[in-house]
C-alpha cells in the first residue's frame, strides 16, 4: 500500500464524535491566539488534482468547512454535496476525517501524537510522515444516495477514488472482475483500443496502474485465491488488459468519449457497488486463526493474522491482509458489538467483540462472536455506533409502513448490495477463531 516503509494506510474516521483520548491531544493543542500569518494550502482530489489556496490572515484558523468551500468552488460542485464528500487529513501512516469546525492546522501539528497513538509505526517512520489535506468521499455516504448521482464532477471524483481501492488492494473484487474495470480505465485515459500503439509491451509498463501489487506478484509468492481456481492457467496481465481495452473499445466504437465519460465512470463503480467494502472506512486489527489442538501447541505457528475491518453505512467486512480475500460480512441488522479496552492490562490491545447469527448446517440458528485485536478499536467502536444510528433515523423518517411498495425485481438496487450485503462475499468462518451461543446465550462447547 501506500508510503515508502510499505506500512499500509491506518484510517481514523471517529464516526460522529471522538474518543476521550483524541479529545485531550485537541484540546492540548489549542492554537495561538497570535497566530495571524497567511498560509498556503494545497487541497487533493482522488484524480490527482490539487487546489492551490493562500488562506489570509489567520489562515491557521481555517476550518475543514473553509477549505471544502474553496475545493467546491474550484470545482464546479453544487454547493450541497457536503453528504457526499469529506475533507481529510491523508498521509503513508494514517487517514483521518475531518469535521466541520475542525482546523487542519492544528490537527496537522498534532499528528505525531496521533500516529503514536492509531498506529504501530517505528519512531523514525513517524517522523517522516506528513499529512496533506485530501477531498474525497464522506463516508457516511449511503449507497442508496450514490447510486442517484448523475454530476460528471462528482462521478469522476467518487470514480478516482474507487480505483484507488482497487489499486491499493482495498477493495478485492473477483479476477474477471480486475479485467473488467482494467478494461474500462484503459477506454477512459488511453481512449479507443489501438492495436499499432495499445501493444503487450506497452500495458506492461502500465500494470501497475491497472492492477493492486499482489496480482503481479509471481504466481509461486502470493496467497490470493479469491474466485481462482487453482488448477487453471494464469494468462500474463497485460494480455487479459489489452483484450479488456479491446472488448469494451469495440462496444464504444460509435461514441463519442467525452459523451461516454459518464457511463463510463458509473459503469467502473457499478462494479464496485456490488461489494460489502464499498465505500468504507478501513482499520488494521488482527483475529485469531483456527487451528488445531495439536498445531496449536507447536512452536513457530501463527496464531492470529492480520485483517483490513471495513465499515460503511450498511455494516462490516473484515479481509484477510495477507491473502487478500474477505473472510466476514455482516449487515448491521445481524451484528451486536461491544467494545473491551483493557485498560487494565497495558500489555493488552483492545479488543472490538463482533456478536452475528448464523444458520448451522443442521439450521439452527445460533451466534457467532469474534475478537478482533486493534489499536483502533475505540475508533471502530465509535464509527459502528455512528452507522447504527443514522441508519435508525433513516428507517424512522422514511415512507410509512402501510405507503411502502415492494422493491421490483428489475429495479436497479437490487444489482448491488441493498437487497443483500454479503451477496458477492461467502463467508469463511473456519479460517477464523470463533464461540458459538445459542439464541438464549448459552455457551456451545466444540464437540
Amino acid at each position: 500500500m501506500a508510503g515508502s516503509s510499505g506500512r499500509s494506510l491506518q484510517n481514523m474516521d471517529m464516526g460522529d464524535s471522538m474518543d476521550e483520548e483524541t479529545r485531550r491531544l485537541v484540546a492540548k493543542h489549542q492554537l495561538e491566539d497570535g497566530l495571524n500569518d497567511s498560509l498556503e494550502v494545497v487541497i487533493w482530489m482522488r484524480d490527482r488534482v490539487g487546489i492551490h489556496v493562500t488562506l489570509e490572515c489567520g489562515g491557521h484558523e481555517a476550518t475543514a468547512e473553509d477549505l471544502f468551500e474553496v475545493a467546491v468552488e474550484q470545482r464546479g460542485l453544487p454547493q450541497d454535496c457536503d453528504n457526499i464528500f469529506s475533507i481529510w487529513l491523508v498521509s503513508p501512516l494514517l487517514e483521518l476525517r475531518l469535521k466541520k469546525s475542525h482546523k487542519p492546522f492544528q490537527f496537522a501539528q498534532m499528528w505525531d501524537e496521533f500516529c503514536v497513538l492509531y498506529t504501530d509505526a517505528k519512531p523514525d517512520e513517524i517522523s517522516r510522515d506528513e499529512p496533506v489535506v485530501m477531498f474525497q468521499r464522506n463516508v457516511f455516504l449511503t449507497l442508496e444516495e450514490e447510486m442517484k448521482i448523475s454530476n460528471e464532477v462528482m462521478l469522476n471524483l467518487l470514480y478516482h477514488e474507487a480505483k484507488f481501492n482497487v489499486i491499493e488492494g482495498r477493495y478485492v473484487v473477483q479476477p474477471e472482475e480486475y479485467d473488467q474495470l482494467a478494461g474500462i480505465q484503459a477506454l477512459i485515459h488511453l481512449e479507443h483500443y489501438n492495436p499499432s500503439t495499445h501493444t503487450q509491451e506497452h500495458y506492461k509498463e502500465e500494470l501497475h496502474k491497472f492492477y493492486p501489487e499482489f496480482m503481479r506478484k509471481p504466481k509461486s509468492s502470493r496467497f490470493f485465491k479469491f474466485g481462482r481456481n487453482e488448477n487453471e492457467e494464469e494468462e500474463l496481465l497485460e494480455v487479459r488488459v489489452q483484450r479488456a481495452h479491446r472488448q469494451i473499445s469495440e462496444a464504444y466504437k460509435d461514441t463519442d468519449m467525452k459523451q461516454a465519460l459518464p457511463g463510463l465512470y458509473r459503469r467502473y463503480l457499478e462494479v464496485c457497488w456490488q461489494y460489502a467494502f464499498y465505500g468504507s472506512a478501513f482499520f488494521e486489527g488482527k483475529v485469531q486463526k483456527q487451528v488445531g489442538k495439536i498445531k496449536g501447541h507447536l512452536p513457530g505457528v501463527e496464531k492470529d493474522f492480520e485483517v483490513l475491518v471495513a465499515l460503511n453505512t450498511d455494516g462490516i467486512c473484515i479481509i484477510d491482509h495477507l491473502r487478500e480475500e474477505p473472510v466476514l460480512a455482516v449487515p448491521y441488522e445481524e451484528l451486536s458489538w461491544a467494545l473491551d479496552t483493557n485498560e487494565e492490562d497495558e500489555n493488552r490491545m483492545a479488543v472490538l467483540l463482533l456478536q452475528f447469527l448464523v444458520t448451522t448446517e443442521e439450521d439452527e440458528r445460533v451466534t457467532k462472536v469474534l475478537q478482533v485485536f486493534s489499536s483502533q478499536a475505540k475508533m471502530m467502536d465509535a464509527l459502528i455506533d455512528s452507522c447504527v444510528k443514522r441508519k435508525l433515523q433513516q428507517r424512522d423518517q422514511s415512507v410509512p409502513d402501510g405507503a411502502r411498495q415492494e422493491s421490483s425485481p428489475d429495479k436497479p438496487t437490487q444489482k448491488y448490495r441493498n437487497g443483500n450485503f454479503c451477496c458477492k462475499i461467502t463467508n469463511k468462518l473456519e479460517k477464523m477463531t470463533l464461540s458459538t451461543y445459542t439464541l438464549k446465550g448459552e455457551m456451545i462447547k466444540p464437540s
